[in-house]
């Protein structure tokens, strides 16, 4: 027994060397798949990143593809806008014929206006990305009025991008908006109209020479700020507002007959000259426009509660209007009588004459209108639309603020677009064939910051600014033969305040058919997801 525990002990290493063989073995083998189960893997996870990035990259390679299709397609359709001559003449016959075409959803308008055929495409590429393009156009809204039609079509810029030796392709789109007018429009419609032939270089330089700053809304920006005509669009005459304020119709203007104006005036039929003063029309239907005969030294406009006060001044007296939409009521004043009506007149003032000073104030308590020279207060009532329109010269000497205005980022904004003054100086006697200046003058003693909440058209001898260093800030519009500012600062904000055809029917229209681009803008760029080839 005590030998066997001896041998035992003896021989324990090699027993216990025997037991251990082939462990190390075991765990080498172990680690060895371990880490190459690890490498593996990292080398997958390795090719799975690589082929990730790869995508990612290739995804925004073709991003880059769909986006260059847009911008080169968008940039193709801006260069056709800076090359379109608007406003462009047309004549009647070429009217008709887009007004049915446009009723029939076609494209002539867009195609004479952009001097292209469409739909147009295109290609480009650049190292391995490729990209195509399309513009189609299509009729979104038709509006006929009665002198002109208005069409608004939906420009779409599609684009697909590819690289090369790579399936998938990339899709995108741009939805753009088009305005087109065509036939005789309403003057306002256009921000700023120079009628008055120039060349191409005194054109692109016109702004900065006449120290000119224009702000128009998005939908316009995209456009020339300016534009330029040599065809005398601007009337000399506005026949049509003058039988409208008469209450008169006829098949031609200039049918009218002094026997016939003198009725409409209230005065007894004969062939003496119409005398001077101030008439306010009326009928059995109702009340009409005001017509003014001569000069006038005076014209104020004030508002005092809800109504609406017009003071005239001429050598013969002074009249004074006031009248409220609210409360349906009229008084007006005359040198010799004073009568009320419960009813409102017609929102036109014919001066067949001059008006050598025009502007805002307020009511003192001996019922007068002061001239407001410093404060800016509302002098057109909310709610009113307002014509002025004289023969002769218009000299504008204090503000024309027109009631409910607020301001956003620097423009103007009627609370309700409902609100319009518009003035106008024609150049031609409305009785006789003579001409008159047609000039709208801003007086040298006018404020040196002065506000003109109004469209203006000077059709004889065009816009004046004296005095120096003024800012005149016109808030609406201005069509003029010739524009003299020396060294004033002349600023427009266009804001078209139409809103309604009632509105369109007191403003004189072109003097020729015209087709016009009104407003161009981008709406939305929409992305695709990606296609196989």
């Amino acid at each position: 027994m005590k030998t066997s525990f001896f041998l035992k002990i003896w021989l324990w290493p090699l027993i216990n060397k025997r037991k251990k063989k082939g462990s190390v073995t075991l765990v080498a083998s172990l680690l060895f798949i371990v880490f190459t189960t690890l490498g593996l893997g990292i080398l997958y996870l390795s090719q799975i990143s690589l082929r990730i990035s790869a995508y990612k990259r290739n995804s925004i390679l073709l991003d880059y593809a769909s986006e260059n299709g847009i911008k080169q397609g968008f940039d193709h359709l801006l260069s056709l806008l800076s090359q379109s001559a608007s406003p462009f003449i047309l004549s009647l016959d070429e009217v008709d014929r887009l007004r049915e075409d446009a009723l029939a959803g076609g494209l002539k308008l867009i195609n004479q206006t952009l001097g292209s055929q469409f739909p147009i495409k295109g290609a480009d590429s650049w190292e391995n990305l490729n990209w195509h393009y399309n513009i189609t156009f299509h009729l979104e809204q038709f509006k006929d009025q009665k002198d002109y039609f208005q069409t608004i079509y939906r420009a779409l810029i599609s684009s697909k991008g590819n690289l090369v030796n790579f399936k998938s392709e990339r899709l995108s789109s741009l939805d753009c908006q088009m305005d087109l007018m065509a036939g005789y429009l309403p003057l306002p419609l256009i921000p700023l109209l120079i009628d008055e032939k120039l060349t191409p270089e005194q054109q692109n330089s016109f702004v900065q020479d006449h120290n000119l700053e224009i702000k128009l809304p998005p939908e316009k920006k995209a456009l020339s700020p300016v534009s330029f005509s040599d065809q005398q669009l601007l009337p000399q005459q506005a026949e049509a507002q003058l039988l409208q304020a008469l209450k008169i119709k006829l098949f031609f203007p200039q049918d009218l007959s002094p026997a016939r104006l003198r009725r409409a005036l209230g005065l007894e039929e004969s062939t003496e000259p119409i005398p001077p003063g101030v008439y306010l029309i009326k009928d059995d239907l109702g009340l009409g426009g005001i017509f003014v005969q001569g000069d006038l030294q005076e014209m104020f406009l004030a508002v005092e509660e809800d109504f609406q006060v017009i003071s005239f001044l001429s050598e013969q007296g002074k009249w004074q209007l006031r009248f409220s939409p609210q409360k349906s009521k009229t008084f007006f004043s005359t040198p010799t009588e004073n009568v009320e009506y419960e009813l409102i007149p017609l929102g036109i003032i014919i001066v067949n004459g001059k008006i050598h000073s025009l502007g805002g104030g307020i009511v003192s308590n001996s019922g007068e209108i002061k001239l407001s020279q410093k404060e800016k207060i509302p002098a057109i009532l909310q709610g009113l639309n307002l014509t002025i329109i004289s023969s002769d010269e218009i000299t504008i000497s204090s503000h024309l603020i027109r009631q409910g205005i607020k301001w956003q980022n620097s423009i103007p904004y009627l609370k309700q677009p409902d609100s319009q003054l518009f003035i106008m100086a024609t150049g031609k006697d409305f009785l006789e064939d003579k001409e008159k200046a047609g000039e709208i003058v801003i007086d040298r003693k006018a404020p040196q910051d002065l506000e003109i909440q109004a469209s203006l058209t000077a059709s004889g001898k065009g816009f004046a600014i004296d005095g120096a260093d003024k800012i005149v800030n016109i808030e609406g519009s201005l069509q003029t033969t010739t524009l003299f500012n020396q060294s004033n600062r002349l600023k427009i904000i266009y804001n078209d305040q139409i809103s309604n055809d009632k509105e369109l029917q007191n403003l004189p229209r072109t003097n020729k058919p015209i087709l016009y681009l009104a407003s161009f803008q981008p709406l939305s760029w929409k992305e695709y997801k990606e296609e196989n080839k």
